[in-house]
């Protein structure tokens, strides 16, 4: 099927409103091993047990370690696999220095996502699903092309052959799916021109709907 097909959907979809709600509990173990993280969630949670965030408040937060956790939380409402969340925090250091070089680099290019990616791939836990939300809510560009969210959803998706304008990506796999980020950026921004929206609304489109669609 063509994606076009849906042009009005797509173009419709409260990108930025979209919400989601965690316990503080989750994080409650690393808590008690990162004192700052405890101060963070303080000012985060207050005295509620759950902390609910949109895509907007989080593009609104200008401090970068509060966007790292916020966007965490955000995607990763139940928690993060094993000691993922931890391996994070212990190198949040890192992490905060590759993206804020990154946020500085006038026009960032391929060559600019190749290194970040070198320099992170230490971090267990900080694979693609988890750094692409960080580019995308960090506002970053690569060729020109805006970054996006890409998780094992769309790479489902893609997988499937649904739709005609990502055939290119037919033969994406997890394992692979680094090294054909910038292609599925690429294509998304020229179709988010063809259906006069937002790459996010497309996004959005193919991780709510993307196989979820029959057509008669």
């Amino acid at each position: 099927m063509n994606i076009d097909s849906y042009k009005i959907l797509i173009s419709s979809l409260p990108v930025r409103q979209q919400c989601f709600t965690t316990k503080r509990t989750t994080w409650k173990k690393a808590e008690n091993q990162f004192k700052w993280l405890l101060k963070l969630n303080d000012n985060l949670f207050g005295d509620n047990q759950t902390f609910t965030i949109s895509r907007q408040e989080i593009f609104e937060t200008t401090d970068l370690r509060e966007l790292i956790l916020k966007t965490i939380y955000w995607g990763y409402t139940g928690g993060m696999r094993g000691n993922h969340f931890v391996n994070i925090l212990k190198n949040i250091d890192l992490i905060e220095t590759s993206f804020k070089k990154l946020k500085q680099t006038v026009k960032p290019t391929s060559d600019d996502f190749n290194q970040l990616t070198t320099k992170i791939k230490s971090v267990s836990g900080l694979g693609l699903s988890t750094y692409s939300k960080l580019l995308y809510f960090l506002q970053l560009t690569f060729d020109g092309n805006p970054c996006l969210i890409l998780d094992q959803m769309l790479i489902d998706v893609f997988k499937s052959k649904a739709y005609s304008e990502y055939d290119l990506l037919s033969g994406i796999r997890y394992d692979n799916a680094e090294k054909k980020y910038l292609e599925f950026l690429r294509l998304t921004n020229e179709i988010s021109k063809d259906l006069e929206t937002r790459g996010e609304n497309i996004e959005q489109f193919l991780f709510m709907f993307g196989n979820n669609l029959k057509i008669y």
